[in-house]
């Protein structure tokens, strides 16, 4: 295994291997000082893990990503090979590991695995560049490496794609929305304070299968998905925390979907985001009037391909525009909000899984944010939903997170009650 790492380097260091970062990679780095672009995947396994097999199958990766083992030069923007191996990926035998987790990718590889044994299980956290990859090019990437670890032969057609132009083709961007020029007006609060806490905490809050099918049929019956459910739920938390009846969420969309067929491997970002979804909530509105207006919201932006606005010219303009222009455009453009939201969406247990092992616990998350931003993140794994968010702060911090997550959850149990 060393000696073949050994002439892979070698081969790499005579080519300078470099891949050129895409537009939207280019977008999460100009927010990389407010908003450090790591993902990370946080499993128990129980079972007969072998930690050897692991590090050849993310070996074995590293010839469909290679990317995995560069870092990022954030001055030129681009990934270089620094003939970083497998064993700059992984952190062993690592107790209470949560703060150490945050590493410099300019230095490191875009790929980190954490893992430690605990009673519970051995607790495995697998973290990718957020710059490398999006949410859903991250879940890609965890089903070929768990495909790899468990045996799978998958020769050399398979080629990952990180260029967005093919998604761009034959789209069209219609106008804004009413309420989305409406939504121009509404200022967005913080739901914590600032301060200099320096504490790094991973809170969720459990949705259990038969909970989350029930929300799941009852929003089936109303013309909804599950992501629709969950949007006016953080919605009405927050509204009550702020004492507000205007709400403003930004919901990123996988652009995959309008495009590519799902079989490609695209372990890249291709996100846009709905900029403005406005929620009204009046103290007499109910969960499904609250509901039925974000339906309705969604769908005409949907139908409008509102989530590639911008995306086109910024993708026309990148390699022909000075960097500090580039960063200006973008960050006018694509506004962090102090309040977010992202749904990672259903993990796979049949594509993400490893041989005589089982994972009885799993969910993604996103970075940790710093005082006051604050995101839900949600993730499902075996028909289990987690609420997520990723906070660095005070104590304080920790209590208001962990208060939402179960606030969001509440909402949801009522809802199905109703």
């Amino acid at each position: 295994m060393k000696l073949i790492e050994f002439c892979h380097r070698k081969i790499k260091s005579v080519h300078n291997n470099t891949t050129k970062c895409e537009s939207l990679d280019f977008v999460e780095m100009v927010y990389s000082n407010k908003v450090y672009p790591l993902m990370y995947c946080r499993m128990v396994i129980q079972g007969s893990f072998d930690i050897e097999k692991l590090k050849k199958a993310v070996y074995l990766s590293s010839q469909y990503v290679p990317e995995i083992l560069y870092i990022y030069d954030f001055k030129r923007r681009c990934l270089v090979d620094r003939g970083l191996t497998v064993e700059n990926v992984f952190i062993l035998d690592r107790v209470g590991f949560e703060a150490d987790f945050w590493w410099d990718l300019s230095r490191n590889a875009q790929l980190q695995i954490t893992f430690s044994k605990e009673e519970q299980g051995n607790i495995m956290v697998i973290g990718m560049s957020h710059i490398l990859a999006d949410g859903s090019g991250f879940l890609q990437y965890l089903y070929l490496l768990s495909s790899l670890y468990n045996g799978a032969s998958l020769g050399n057609k398979l080629q990952n794609t990180r260029d967005i132009s093919p998604l761009l083709k034959n789209i069209r961007v219609q106008s804004e929305t009413e309420q989305t020029k409406y939504g121009k007006q509404i200022e967005v609060s913080p739901l914590r304070t600032f301060n200099s806490g320096t504490k790094f905490f991973c809170l969720n809050s459990t949705i259990a299968p038969n909970d989350l099918t029930a929300i799941h049929v009852k929003a089936k019956k109303s013309g909804a998905t599950l992501n629709h459910a969950f949007i006016p739920a953080y919605a009405r938390v927050i509204a009550r925390l702020q004492n507000t009846d205007k709400i403003i969420l930004p919901c990123p969309a996988d652009l995959r979907r309008f495009q590519l067929e799902q079989d490609n491997l695209t372990v890249a970002n291709m996100t846009g985001i709905y900029k403005t979804i406005i929620v009204e909530i009046n103290p007499q509105h109910t969960f499904s009037e609250t509901l039925s207006q974000v339906c309705i919201e969604m769908t005409l932006q949907k139908n409008r391909c509102r989530c590639f606005a911008g995306i086109w010219l910024l993708n026309f303009a990148f390699h022909k525009t000075p960097c500090f222009v580039l960063k200006k455009a973008i960050k006018k453009s694509y506004h962090l909000l102090p309040v977010s939201y992202t749904n990672m969406g259903i993990i796979d247990h049949e594509k993400l899984y490893f041989h005589d092992c089982n994972i009885n616990k799993c969910y993604l998350t996103g970075t940790y944010r710093r005082p006051p931003d604050f995101q839900l993140s949600i993730s499902t794994f075996r028909n289990t939903c987690t609420l997520n968010c990723t906070l660095i702060g005070e104590d304080v911090d920790e209590s208001i997170g962990q208060f939402i997550l179960e606030q969001v959850k509440k909402e949801l149990l009522k809802w199905i009650q109703e």
